[in-house]
């Protein structure tokens, strides 16, 4: 019984596997997919993109051209990261064949799994992490928390802000290193100095890939918000409060108001007459006037800057699902970038069905992230009044604590309000949720 309690999860993700594959293959690419795909044909990485996901996907079209290749590796990881999860929990077999098919084929989550997007790999790089951080609950080791730190690395090389969703779970990894040290004495002290230390060395590491001859480096990455940001400020206040330097000499605040969209920031631009750093360097005199904007719309234009970003917040958690097209939800097509070849779009019945059906539930609850938030508060709650009476609803608070230090920074960074953004948090609510529930084993201590 034991072999097959283990070997459970692993038969459910290989059904969930080539049932995605045969139906969905070779996967959506938008603009930013087939971007990536044409750095990685080319061999030419821009900074403004992470250029670790490309990179993998260089090496992936050596052996599977095209972008059927990047999108099997993608689908692969998911799911054994769902089946190994669910086999370092102490649950019967049915209950694990459950989760790796809830979470699998959850709405929100399998259809964004179908995209090859920068934010899947961020959440299979915390899934993997967090597969990592629950079997060393009931086996004790180093070599699976530093397995944990390097697949929060990774998360953090995918994308520039996973830092903060990395925090919450370096420092549960700092408090179980300490716990193999000091045993129960370990000190608030040594736990943030040790926690601290890690994430200089996380930050470090996810930037390595950067430093590739054959990376394009971009700075002011965070240009495009900002100038978005006065664009919105702009229009609120009937004035025009982008610096001459940043903008052409004949933009009018009927062209940024032509342009304007509440929900992205990449209408704004085409105009061509708005200058972010992505498309090429600042003077220092640009960098200067980004830096002086950056820092007065919040101080100087408080109501209207912070009643953008409210706004922002509202369409990113689903306060006003009707607001946000569907195209920021999913983009179920394959853009065409340069000379990239077209993959063939072929749609089979079931596909269609499947599509339609998740495309029917956009406007329901089922994708209000506001509703995942208030789940992972409240598994944070549980998980700290839990916290001395079973490590895995501290491992569950952490995990909690990951899901909202990711996703409410975005309501003051954030570009745009696209769903995808929420990949991690959906996904880190409900594995905090199974920490919490009952076990049937003993977690050994350290």
């Amino acid at each position: 019984m034991k072999r097959l309690a283990a070997l459970a999860p692993w038969g459910a993700a290989l059904c969930g596997i080539v049932f995605t594959l045969m139906v969905f293959s070779p996967g959506y690419l938008s603009w930013d997919s087939a971007y990536q795909w044409w750095q990685a044909r080319h061999g030419q990485f821009d900074g403004t993109h992470p250029p670790l996901l490309a990179m993998i996907w260089r090496a992936v079209e050596v052996v599977w051209p095209g972008p059927g290749g990047m999108f099997a590796l993608q689908i692969v990881l998911i799911w054994s990261a769902l089946a190994a999860f669910a086999a370092a929990l102490p649950w019967p077999a049915w209950a694990r064949i459950g989760l790796v098919l809830v979470f699998g084929f959850w709405p929100p989550l399998f259809g964004l799994s179908l995209h090859v997007w920068k934010d899947l790999w961020t959440l299979l790089a915390f899934a993997w992490a967090l597969v990592f951080l629950t079997r060393e609950l009931r086996r004790p080791s180093r070599a699976l928390r530093l397995g944990a730190w390097f697949a929060l690395v990774a998360a953090c090389a995918f994308r520039h802000n996973a830092i903060t969703g990395a925090l919450p779970l370096l420092l549960w990894l700092a408090w179980r290193e300490g716990l193999a040290f000091h045993g129960a004495r370990v000190g608030r002290g040594w736990v943030l100095t040790v926690a601290g230390v890690l994430t200089v060395a996380a930050v470090f590491a996810a930037k390595l890939p950067t430093l590739d001859a054959r990376v394009r480096p971009v700075d002011s990455v965070w240009s495009a918000v900002t100038l978005w940001d006065a664009a919105a400020v702009s229009l609120a206040e009937n004035r025009l409060l982008i610096p001459a330097p940043l903008r052409a000499p004949t933009l009018t605040l009927a062209d940024v108001r032509a342009h304007y969209t509440d929900y992205s920031n990449t209408t704004v631009y085409e105009s061509g007459q708005i200058f972010h750093s992505l498309d090429g360097p600042y003077t220092d005199e640009q960098t200067a006037a980004l830096r002086d904007l950056a820092w007065r719309l919040p101080v100087e234009h408080p109501r209207a800057y912070f009643a953008h970003r409210l706004r922002l917040a509202v369409l990113l958690f689903g306060g006003d699902r009707a607001g946000l097209p569907d195209d920021q939800v999913f983009s179920p097509g394959r853009t065409v970038y340069e000379d990239n070849p077209t993959p063939p779009l072929v749609r089979s019945p079931l596909h269609a069905r499947v599509l339609a059906s998740l495309m029917r539930l956009i406007d329901t609850p089922l994708f209000a992230g506001w509703i995942y938030l208030c789940l992972a508060a409240l598994a944070m709650l549980v998980g700290f009044a839990r916290l001395h009476r079973a490590p895995a609803a501290g491992l569950a608070a952490a995990t909690a604590a990951s899901c909202l230090a990711y996703a409410l920074p975005l309501a003051l960074v954030s570009g745009s309000a696209e769903f995808r953004y929420l990949a991690w948090p959906l996904l880190a609510t409900g594995m905090a949720w199974a920490l919490l529930l009952p076990r049937k084993e003993k977690t050994r201590t350290l």
